[in-house]
Formats: C-alpha cells, sequence, structure tokens
C-alpha cells in the first residue's frame, strides 16, 4: 500500500484539492495507473486501497489549485517523487509539507 498526507507547511493543516497521480514504470517507460484529489484530511483514499507491483513508481503532486484558492502563487508547478516498492508487505508511507516557497517530502516503510 502507498498512502499520502499532504500538510501546509505554514498552518500544519491538511490541504485538499491537490491533484496527485500515480505511474508505474516498465520496458516502455511510464504508465498512469490511477489519479486523484486529496479529500479534506490531506489524504488520498483511492490510492491507499491499490495493490502496486515491485518495482519503480513515481508520484507527482500539482498543488496549483491548493495556493490559487489562497489567493499564493507556487514557485513551482509541480513535483515528482519516485519511489520504489520492494516487498508489497510492507506500507510506503509519504508525507509531503508544502509551502508556496518550496516543499519537503518524507517517506517511511513499515
Amino acid at each position: 500500500m502507498i498512502g499520502v498526507r499532504i500538510i501546509d507547511g505554514a498552518s500544519g493543516r491538511p490541504v485538499p484539492g491537490v491533484l496527485v497521480r500515480l505511474d508505474s514504470r516498465d520496458d516502455r517507460g511510464w504508465a498512469p495507473l490511477m489519479s486523484g484529489f486529496t479529500v479534506n484530511d490531506g489524504r488520498l483514499p483511492a490510492l491507499e486501497e491499490l495493490q502496486v507491483r515491485r518495482g519503480a513508481h513515481q508520484l507527482t503532486f500539482d498543488p496549483s489549485s491548493y495556493f490559487a484558492g489562497l489567493g499564493a502563487v507556487a514557485e513551482y508547478r509541480e513535483f515528482t517523487v519516485h519511489i520504489q516498492v520492494r516487498e508489497i508487505e510492507l506500507d510506503l508511507r509519504v508525507a509531503v509539507y508544502l509551502n508556496a516557497a518550496g516543499f519537503a517530502v518524507y517517506g517511511e516503510r513499515g
């Protein structure tokens, strides 16, 4: 399972409405697996329900609509986090802290 949670680094609150896309790498390149928007708690429940295979994956985040709703413009349009799924049985949790000037990403396996 891959879990995502996005937090506003300035307010400490969860961030709804961020578009997140998950792609998987195969012999032909990157292929889309799913996409969706974070909900009120900053998570993407559909992603947590998705079973992914071992291998290389990437999560692409587009927070521009979130910042537009705050009347701010982010210094970046989107950003991508590359992850490697080694064991299907283990959960991989990705925490993202956003502000208009940048972002920080933390990962945890368990």
